[in-house]
């Protein structure tokens, strides 16, 4: 008889520990909870051990003082006119140095852009199209006319879509690439 009300009360306990009405709950609760303690400890102990100048050293040089371009770092608005490429207006007109570097025709992801997406994803292309034109291929200076370069850019956007597709396009025999007149920078 003993053996049966043993064997029940364990039933009992195992369907309600199952059911979790808060008695099995709570230790799962508070295991997730000790988890999270240990993790962000560990976490806090890992910033100490930081040398934060050092740190701070190698993101300035990252970045470069004051945005100016660095090796790797960003080519902000300010410097892509300096080196003579238009920017077009809208959020988001910056592009890497590895944009400018890169031999032309070779943009960086270029063939990953997709149709018709931001404007600033063709940014790297278009600043490797203006780095690598040669004078042979320029047209007059627009630099001063927003508007020329709003309007030169969204054509810009046109080509590399339609170059994409084409290059895309597994029936084709050839490779494509953007063709289109731009401003004299020397």
């Amino acid at each position: 008889m003993f053996k049966y009300l043993l064997l029940l009360v364990l039933v009992v306990a195992v369907a309600n520990a199952g059911r979790g009405d808060g008695r099995g709950g709570k230790a799962k609760d508070r295991a997730k909870a000790a988890a999270k303690d240990a993790a962000r400890e560990e976490v806090r102990d890992r910033a100490e051990d930081v040398d934060r100048d050092a740190a701070r050293e190698r993101a300035k040089e990252a970045k470069g003082k004051h945005g100016k371009a660095v090796e790797g770092g960003l080519l902000k608005k300010k410097v892509l006119r300096k080196m003579g490429i238009p920017v077009p207006s809208g959020k988001g007109m910056i592009a890497l140095q590895a944009c400018a570097d890169a031999p032309f025709g070779e943009s960086p992801k270029m063939n990953k852009i997709k149709p018709g997406a931001r404007a600033k994803y063709y940014m790297c292309a278009w600043v490797n199209f203006h780095a690598n034109i040669g004078d042979d291929k320029a047209s007059p200076d627009y630099s001063d006319d927003q508007e020329e370069i709003d309007s030169r850019f969204d054509l810009f956007r046109t080509c590399v879509d339609e170059v994409n597709e084409a290059n895309n396009d597994e029936s084709n025999t050839h490779v494509s690439g953007v063709n289109l007149p731009v401003q004299n920078l020397r």
